[in-house]
């Protein structure tokens, strides 16, 4: 018996809490010393490829890093984001509003910050660009809990990200580049995560090991 589409929405919606509880288990059992040390890594490697790729408050169209505070377990993005706000780049960081929109505030060390009331992250305290708007975006850097080889990631479910991104097409030369960030072990096979109609791909995705680029050779990175 064949299954309708809505059964096989259900299917892929129950795969994707499956294999996000694994993930999440996993992430959490980390060694901690490996974690750190992954996570060193990766911000050695996001830094050098701004650096290389982005000029930093040059008053060009694109200059600002699109980036989020990491929380818990996840690559630490901190001390990424602070070296590039010592060398003078524009750094905006989402802030979780009502029906899973994001809008963007700008983050430096030292700036006031405050518990989300809708999410488990800290946010600024501050003025907020408008909904789905990063004036100046040159990259996002985007969370996950594991990337496929397809460039689909898999998030905390809530889908604020799917929905922000959605506002941007990724298939064109002069996209807004969108990055991950991952640990080594959270580079998953293609097609590993199951895709649904709303999910949005990824540009490219750091690990450890550098950055990984999908899709096609004129996609920006």
């Amino acid at each position: 018996m064949t299954q309708s589409p809505r059964g096989d929405e259900k299917d892929r919606h129950e795969q994707k809490a499956r294999l996000r509880s694994s993930l999440r288990e996993a992430r959490k059992a980390l060694d901690p010393q490996d974690r750190t040390e992954e996570s060193n890594e990766l911000g050695r490697h996001v830094v050098d490829h701004v650096r290389r790729t982005i000029t930093p408050s040059s008053g060009s169209a694109r200059s600002t890093i699109a980036a989020y505070l990491s929380a818990g377990p996840e690559p630490d993005t901190i001390a990424l984001l602070t070296e590039l706000t010592t060398d003078g780049y524009d750094v905006v960081v989402p802030i979780c509003e009502p029906d899973y929109q994001l809008s963007w505030a700008a983050w430096a060390p030292g700036v006031a910050l405050e518990r989300s009331p809708r999410a488990w992250v800290q946010e600024p305290v501050g003025p907020r660009f408008p909904f789905d708007e990063v004036p100046g975006a040159a990259l996002i850097l985007v969370p996950a809990l594991g990337i496929d080889r397809s460039g689909y990631r898999l998030g905390q479910g809530g889908g604020y990200y799917d929905r922000f991104l959605s506002h941007y097409r990724h298939d064109v030369p002069d996209a807004l580049p969108r990055l991950g960030m991952i640990y080594r072990s959270e580079l998953l096979p293609s097609d590993r995560i199951p895709v649904e109609p709303f999910d949005q791909p990824l540009h490219g995705v750091f690990t450890p090991d550098g950055l990984l680029t999908f899709g096609r050779d004129d996609e920006p990175v």
